[in-house]
């Protein structure tokens, strides 16, 4: 063993034997960073470490990487006890570090002067570890005939706990964190990316599974983030693939996009600040090209992901079905991020069963995220846990643009229920929207309001392009298509022909090729009649259905059903022409009797929050067997009552009525 006193800087040479690894390294990418087999868990090293120490003449003979674990204690006497408490500490918080990384080597951190017992120098040896780097000032002497390998840790390391990887090389030792891999079996991902130390760029994870080619997600440890105090340290987030995320491409769902743009110098502002608070970014999820409405069978460039929920087959809407697969899918995973500019977050949360937020318009800068409709876009997120949900809305939203968390001094007193929504069509999930309207009327003491929407609007209304609903939604489109064709239509075709001259137009996925050859003759006059409609009806809206209350903030909640009615809608078209199943509509003019309800909020301007309140059983054409598929009931507010409507959430998670749903097959 050779000691160190005064830190690394020593005459003799600090490592000398050559040990096996208990880590295989599976694969090795030309940046240096590498995956590996550690016990039963597979991992990733990126290629950049977070400790460089070079000693020339200081390690004789050796090149090795061994997995690491950084213990950190305030105790001053350091007992086997101790350490145990730690190590059982790690295993419970923690889904990443595993007590394989102990059989190597250990950084241990103590205050100065802390004395390592000799029981604890026993329980190092007796697990194998062959290297420790103890805090500098530590008393170690219990250590001299352990034949275990000892140095002092320099000051400037200051590691946090957890998992790392070691390397040992003639030219000095390098430190990595670690991260555990999983698997994307649900292909809501587009690929994993990793923070580059020291920088405010990410990098991507381009690891695939061979057999299946889904991509493997780097999950950080979750003792990294024990000694930060912000209020989202650690929080796992996936992304989807219209923000822009520095040093990483940017896609929109479109291989010609990703072919033609650089990767992004910034990230997007809102996440900006959601990094700020801690959060970590684990990886792209997929979208609809350009968040253009898709069914799942006109995914052409990517591949549509896949519901976890039921059978396996259902439908999870569209532009945000990335998002909203892998947080149904994945315990891992803690929040995601989506947009809803007509449903994009509304519609995939009732589908999978998970809790999701469009928020009052205009609450957050949308710059650095590919625009589809300015008037009507949205950044919302998708959880299952109630009171993660609550915590997250309070803090990206504090401060926003337009005010969200208006205050108020009592509940509303009318549920706003538009009888020409209901009742639903299966009556399993119509009793779970009544049980919930009565946990509503019992909990807030709110009333139920029966009103016919439709009959209102035309009775209040008389400008044909609101009234005619093939009209207004023409109308929605026309926002929607001039917008994204302008920011990012024409731009792609002039950068597509400057990188590939000759080749003609960009190809594209069926919607949004429509809707920019729809877009070429639309003028800014156009544009400007389509932004007053919108804006007539929200008028409208504000006035007669949804009030803005001093007391309030809302005059009402408005119920609704951003899902298919209880009914399963399947990723296969075919299938939901047959009995018992519904096509969950996301293109085309609709031309029904009533307007479509994800329309309501995204003209309104109004903040709506999805929760996931219980499921209902249906046949499988798919499993050929009884599934089950999820219920969420969405609630309404006037725009700037989201504090309103997450304080319902609260108390609802606080009294047992909602609570954390599960990952997989069934919500509940």
């Amino acid at each position: 063993m050779k000691l160190s006193i005064s830190g690394i800087a020593v005459a003799a040479p600090l490592f000398t034997a050559v040990y096996s690894s208990s880590l295989e390294v599976l694969s090795t990418a030309a940046s240096g960073a590498f995956s590996y087999k550690l016990g039963n868990g597979t991992y990733y090293s990126p290629a950049t470490p977070i400790v460089d120490e070079c000693l020339p003449g200081k390690i004789h003979g050796l090149s090795t990487q061994l997995p690491l674990t950084v213990l950190k204690t305030n105790e001053t006497k350091i007992t086997a006890d101790v350490l145990k408490s730690l190590v059982s500490t790690y295993a419970t918080i923690d889904d990443v570090w595993t007590e394989e990384f102990l059989t190597d080597a250990v950084v241990l951190s103590a205050p100065h002067g802390a004395v390592l017992d000799s029981s604890a120098g026993s329980w190092f040896k007796g697990l194998g570890i062959k290297y420790i780097l103890p805090s500098t000032g530590m008393e170690i002497s219990c250590l001299r005939s352990s034949g275990i390998n000892a140095f002092f840790q320099p000051t400037t390391w200051n590691l946090q706990p957890g998992p790392y990887v070691l390397s040992i090389a003639p030219s000095g030792i390098t430190v990595s964190q670690t991260y555990g891999l999983r698997r994307d079996n649900f292909e809501a991902f587009l690929f994993g990316v990793t923070p580059i130390p020291g920088s405010s760029a990410y990098e991507p994870v381009d690891l695939y599974i061979p057999s299946y080619q889904d991509a493997w997600i780097p999950v950080p440890s979750r003792l990294y983030s024990l000694g930060d105090n912000r209020p989202l340290a650690g929080v796992r987030v996936a992304l989807k693939d219209i923000y822009d995320l520095e040093g990483v491409q940017t896609g929109g769902g479109s291989r010609s996009y990703a072919e033609v743009y650089p990767v992004a110098n910034a990230t997007a502002v809102t996440m900006q600040k959601l990094l700020s608070f801690g959060a970590v970014i684990v990886g792209k999820s997929k979208t609809s090209q350009f968040a253009h409405g898709a069914d799942p069978w006109q995914f052409l460039d990517i591949h549509y992901p896949w519901n976890p929920r039921g059978d396996g087959y259902l439908t999870a809407a569209s532009s945000s079905s990335g998002p909203a697969a892998a947080i149904a899918g994945y315990d891992w995973l803690d929040i995601t991020i989506g947009s809803d500019t007509r449903g994009s977050v509304r519609k995939p949360a009732a589908l999978v069963g998970s809790y999701g937020i469009r928020p009052t318009w205009g609450s957050l800068n949308l710059t650095g995220v590919i625009p589809l409709a300015t008037e009507m876009d949205t950044a919302g997120f998708f959880a299952r846990d109630p009171a993660l949900f609550y915590k997250v809305h309070n803090l990206w939203y504090e401060d926003a643009l337009v005010p969200v968390n208006t205050s108020f001094t009592k509940f509303p007193t009318k549920i706003i229920y538009p009888v020409d929504y209901f009742p639903l069509v299966n009556p399993a999930a119509q009793k779970i929207f009544e049980d919930f309207m009565t946990a509503l009327q019992e909990e807030f003491n709110m009333t139920r309001t029966p009103i016919n929407f439709t009959s209102i609007l035309r009775s209040t209304v008389s400008n044909p392009s609101i009234t005619n609903i093939t009209a207004f939604q023409a109308n929605s489109n026309r926002l929607a298509e001039y917008v994204s064709y302008h920011e990012v239509g024409i731009p792609l075709a002039t950068a597509w022909n400057t990188t590939f001259p000759g080749r003609g137009y960009p190809p594209l996925d069926p919607n949004p090729r429509a809707a920019f050859a729809r877009s070429v003759n639309l003028t800014t006059a156009d544009y400007s009649a389509a932004v007053a409609i919108k804006n007539e009806f929200r008028d409208f809206f504000l006035s007669n259905i949804l009030r803005p209350n001093a007391e309030t903030c809302s005059e009402g909640i408005m119920i609704l059903d951003m899902g298919t009615g209880g009914l399963p809608s399947y990723r296969e078209q075919a299938l939901n022409t047959l009995p018992g199943a519904s096509f969950l509509t996301v293109t085309g003019l609709s031309g029904g009797p009533t307007m479509p309800s994800n329309y309501l909020a995204s003209t309104a301007g109004c903040p709506e929050v999805g929760i996931p309140v219980g499921q209902v059983e249906y046949q499988s054409y798919i499993s050929l067997q009884k599934e089950m598929m999820p219920v969420n009931v969405d609630l309404v507010a006037a725009p700037g009552c989201d504090g309103l409507l997450l304080e319902i959430v609260r108390r609802l998670a606080e009294k047992g009525v909602i609570g954390t749903v599960k990952t997989g097959r069934t919500a509940f």
